[in-house]
């Protein structure tokens, strides 16, 4: 029978990592899938190390010119055989369960077209990436960055082939954000509560560069999310935006007032036009309210006092351990 399930590997100069990352994916335990690696003209072993694995299941495609990640996720669309696409990065690891796991829901549940998990930092860092589990949270955290881990997805082929949906080929950043945000209104995202995905964090002396220029395409994706869904807004709210979304005032003078009333806009114009969910934003909304005031304290205990003042206060409720944090830092700006 054809593969059921496509697995896309984008590689570029991953030679200490990828037979690792090989070895993860033919250890699932849901077995009728291929393995798409496509070479973005590497420099080191990469293409040596894949071809020295001999599986059946791998196919080796070797770009004939550097089409950076995003073109070359569009150009493998043109090898794909299997009714689902699964993203894999060339130097991560794979839950053996992963693939079943996500089959299941796709199978279980047409509305969804999209399933992600959690993903397992490891390496330089150990932060555990988590996103919301139902599509209308994911939707709405859209507003503010990635509904759910990028290397984790797997989703209908449909949605590329017959939907005609596709990475920015000219990004060689943010891409992946760029095409949940261009594709918010059409794609139905389910995120597994656990980590499918370890996520390597290398060491990197470019890293701030990389970082910096991410943050700068992730800026644009924003301010044209908000302009496509018709929100008018001032450069100062925008920046607004951008500070709730990276927790960081980026340099800008950034008050709570001001940020309560950015949020409450947003609230009012998806009344006019809805795109999302009102639970959903709303939940979205107050917890952005919650970071904002964690984030941005007032003196003399105000930034907590501002929090629960607030009706948007209502829509998010924080664990009792994030309350005490929220106290603890308002007390500290005494």
């Amino acid at each position: 029978m054809p593969p059921f399930v496509s697995i896309v590997v984008p590689v570029y100069n991953v030679g200490p990592y990828i037979q690792d990352t090989l070895a993860s994916l033919l250890k699932q335990t849901y077995p009728h899938f291929e393995v798409l690696v496509l070479d973005d003209c590497s420099t080191d072993d990469t293409v040596a190390r894949v071809q020295a694995i001999a599986d059946a299941r791998i196919q080796l495609i070797r770009n004939p010119r550097n089409l950076g990640r995003a073109g070359t996720d569009n150009a493998a669309l043109v090898y794909v055989k299997g009714e689902y696409v699964a993203k894999m990065d060339g130097d991560d690891l794979c839950h053996p369960d992963r693939l079943r796991q996500q089959v299941a829901i796709l199978e279980q549940r047409p509305e969804i077209n999209v399933v992600g998990s959690w993903m397992q930092n490891f390496g330089s860092s150990t932060y555990l990436n988590q996103y919301p589990e139902l599509p209308a949270e994911a939707q709405a955290l859209t507003l503010f960055t990635l509904p759910t881990g990028n290397p984790s997805v797997m989703l209908r082929t449909s949605l590329l082939r017959e939907q005609g949906m596709h990475y920015d080929g000219s990004l060689r950043q943010t891409e992946d954000y760029d095409f949940f945000a261009r594709y918010v209104r059409q794609l139905r995202i389910y995120t597994v509560q656990a980590p499918l995905i370890q996520y390597r964090v290398p060491p990197d002396r470019q890293k701030k560069t990389v970082l910096t220029e991410r943050a700068s395409v992730a800026d644009t994706v924003r301010a044209d999310l908000l302009a496509a869904w018709g929100v008018q807004f001032t450069e100062q709210e925008l920046a607004i935006h951008n500070s709730l979304a990276m927790l960081t005032s980026s340099g800008r003078s950034i008050n709570l007032d001001e940020v309560e009333k950015w949020l409450h806009k947003l609230l009012d114009h998806n009344e006019r036009t809805p795109w999302f969910e009102p639970t959903a934003l709303q939940r979205c909304l107050g917890q952005r309210w919650f970071e904002a005031c964690y984030t941005f304290p007032l003196p003399r205990l105000q930034g907590a006092v501002r929090f629960y003042q607030s009706p948007l206060a209502t829509a998010w409720k924080p664990a009792l351990q994030q309350h005490m944090k929220l106290w603890v830092r308002s007390a500290q700006n005494f």
